[in-house]
């Protein structure tokens, strides 16, 4: 049986320590951190074609895990250079992209392997010129360290940090006013939630941010029928018009849930409005002339009675009339 003897730091006690965890984190390989997890798990031990079914993984790729761990400083002994992994035959299949972060905890990053990471990786080097212009100022070092764990730590593409940190400015500047930028920790938040909403390609990040631009612009519809006046909304107003948006309900069906409201309660009361429309949804009307018809006494149902009481109105007389009868009441008087 092909097997290594690995040592482990802290082996005894059977945990990942902060040291090796922030080391595989950093690294952000799968291979090597599914490997390194595997030997603490057998004690130390790698048995070459038992680590390879249990993980899935070919020959090459497991002694390129291990290789990444000696130069983490991660496992030390094993004498895996005593046996050469083969040469492939054929070109290895792409590997599987690793999952994003599951934790909001950011790495840290000494100053020493910022400066390192600027003059050696020209993508980040580019990136940190790029975020600094877009921002309209000079990036600190607390900055370099979040946007370089979003890089590094989160993976995402360089084109798709810089879409993400160009609308998200807009975004600030729209609420806050121009010349306004937001924080790097601000971007960092957005960064996790588009890893793990799997927005890691230029297509999804664009197709995201068309998403949002057309819901500003149905929001802003929204608004208008509401006779919302106010540049922002509360956030809890805001989860009202994006839940009515969601449910497919357009400025026209919001407008008239917003008449309505207004003749029951005289004001905009919020809660009574999303009562009416979340029964709109519960019995799927979504457009005005499915809501009529459904609701005939306060829609076409009350037309005739309207014009019944105008027929009961008689006409005003025409001044002409008014004067002829003037004239004949003064003859009759001897006037």
């Amino acid at each position: 049986m092909d097997e290594r003897r690995f040592h482990l730091p802290d082996q005894e006690n059977h945990f990942i320590s902060g040291s090796a965890l922030s080391k595989l984190l950093r690294r952000a390989d799968g291979n090597a951190t599914l490997v390194y997890l595997h030997i603490l798990q057998q004690k130390g031990t790698l048995c070459i074609h038992g680590a390879m079914s249990a993980l899935v993984l070919s020959e090459q790729e497991l002694y390129a895990a291990v290789g990444v761990l000696a130069t983490l400083g991660l496992v030390s002994g094993g004498d895996m250079s005593a046996t050469a992994a083969p040469s492939p035959q054929k070109q290895s299949p792409p590997k599987t992209k690793p999952e994003p972060p599951q934790t909001d905890e950011p790495p840290q990053y000494t100053a020493a392997e910022i400066e390192r990471e600027i003059s050696t990786d020209s993508g980040f080097a580019a990136l940190v010129k790029e975020v600094s212009g877009i921002l309209n100022r000079i990036l600190t070092a607390a900055d370099l360290t979040t946007l370089m764990g979003i890089y590094r730590h989160l993976g995402l593409p360089l084109e798709v940090i810089y879409q993400l940190v160009s609308h998200a400015t807009r975004e600030h500047q729209d609420r806050h006013g121009a010349g306004k930028s937001p924080t790097l920790r601000g971007l960092e938040k957005i960064a996790y939630i588009w890893a793990r909403e799997d927005i890691t390609t230029l297509d999804a990040a664009m197709a995201h941010i068309d998403r949002r631009t057309q819901i500003k612009s149905e929001v802003g519809q929204l608004k208008k029928a509401l006779d919302i006046r106010q540049d922002n909304l509360t956030p809890t107003q805001e989860k009202y018009l994006h839940r009515w948006l969601e449910q497919g309900f357009g400025a026209e069906v919001i407008a008239l849930a917003y008449d309505k409201t207004m003749v029951k309660t005289g004001s905009l009361q919020w809660r009574y409005l999303d009562a009416i429309v979340s029964d709109w949804h519960k019995k799927g009307l979504t457009t005005i002339d499915a809501i009529e018809a459904a609701e005939p006494a306060q829609g076409q149902g009350a037309k005739p009675h309207l014009r019944k009481q105008k027929a009961d109105v008689p006409a005003a007389p025409d001044r002409d009339e008014i004067a002829r009868k003037r004239r004949l009441l003064e003859q009759m008087n001897g006037g």
